[in-house]
């Protein structure tokens, strides 16, 4: 092998080597839009349900205060028939 042919090997095995890593990297870009897209669902579903969560807790915690309010206007309306 002469130097001539040692320079195009090394040129064609950079031109292989580039195309490839540019191949990879278009494919590494679609994965992550790809990725991207499917977190962004995920934190959509999840603040859903982190919503739905405070709202049950909200009219859970309205409900007991409800029945705490009565219960301490009973106590206050049995209090003098007790007397």
């Amino acid at each position: 092998m002469n130097d001539d042919v040692i320079a195009d090997l090394k040129q064609f095995i950079a031109t292989t080597v580039s195309q490839q890593t540019t191949h990879l990297d278009k494919k590494i870009d679609a994965l992550d839009q790809k990725l991207a897209t499917r977190v962004d669902r995920l934190e959509e579903k999840v603040d859903d349900i982190q919503s739905a969560i405070a709202d049950a807790l909200d009219a859970s915690n309205d409900a007991v205060q409800s029945q705490l309010n009565d219960h301490e206007h009973r106590l206050t309306a049995l209090e003098p028939k007790a007397i």
